[in-house]
């Protein structure tokens, strides 16, 4: 049997990844959830496991859930959304085997899901964190951390992986049909105009829905204190600073 679970979408917390999902879900083709599997497996609330077997438990049951998962859906590519800071759960198992390390990214990737194709969304991390900090209460410092993180793993898949689009949160609000043609064509479908309408996928949830793409989002009023200095490196490595 052919993998059914073909691609994921991937980037920080607020960092775009839940726009990104419900536009990509309104292709004919496609069909996208949204964190599904992620607490239980990834996060490891349903994955009870000596310390050595948690990395591998926790990724083999996270796809394997998703892959029949996607056998519901036949004729449709199916893909999952999921954040950097859901994937850095497998982290655990480095906290557990200080002496027994695994490259979470690497082997995630490269090993154990090299047939899944990567949609990575980046976001300005001015605006990510002020997102984070306004809309969940995250203290400024893991805030930052937590995007930086994001940063990480856009620099690995673009190094190190090969089955990867790399698109930008502010080119999505600014050019989403160009954008969204180009993710179209990377997952092997046709592009539908149906995604335009996305969203307002009733997928997402209610506070993120709207019409049409709000571009005072890219503004950097507000941005909190601190956060700057913080990220600076990572705003340079991403190419957001000079």
């Amino acid at each position: 049997m052919t993998d059914s679970f073909e691609f994921i979408v991937l980037g920080a917390g607020r960092g775009g990844t839940s726009l990104l999902a419900g536009l990509l879900d309104y292709n004919e083709k496609l069909v996208v959830e949204y964190e599904r599997f992620t607490r239980e497996y990834l996060l490891g609330e349903e994955i009870r496991v000596d310390n050595a077997a948690i990395f591998a438990a926790r990724v083999t049951a996270f796809l394997r859930a998703c892959q029949e998962a996607s056998l519901s859906y036949p004729g449709k590519k199916y893909g999952n959304k999921i954040t950097t800071e859901q994937l850095y759960g497998l982290e655990d198992h480095n906290k557990a085997n200080p002496h027994s390390r695994v490259d979470i990214l690497h082997t995630f990737f490269n090993e154990y899901a090299p047939h899944l194709k990567v949609v990575f969304i980046l976001r300005d991390g001015r605006t990510c964190v002020r997102s984070k900090v306004m809309r969940t209460g995250q203290p400024v410092r893991l805030a930052c951390e937590r995007w930086l993180l994001s940063v990480k793993v856009w620099e690995f898949l673009r190094e190190h992986h090969q089955r990867n689009i790399l698109i930008r949160y502010e080119d999505l609000l600014a050019q989403p049909e160009l954008l969204l043609a180009r993710i179209s064509n990377f997952l092997g479908v046709g592009y539908d105009a149906a995604m335009l309408e996305g969203t307002r996928n009733p997928k997402m949830r209610a506070e993120y829905r709207q019409e049409g793409f709000d571009l005072f989002r890219l503004d950097l009023e507000g941005v909190p204190e601190g956060c700057v200095e913080l990220i600076h490196d990572g705003l340079i490595r991403a190419g957001y600073l000079g």
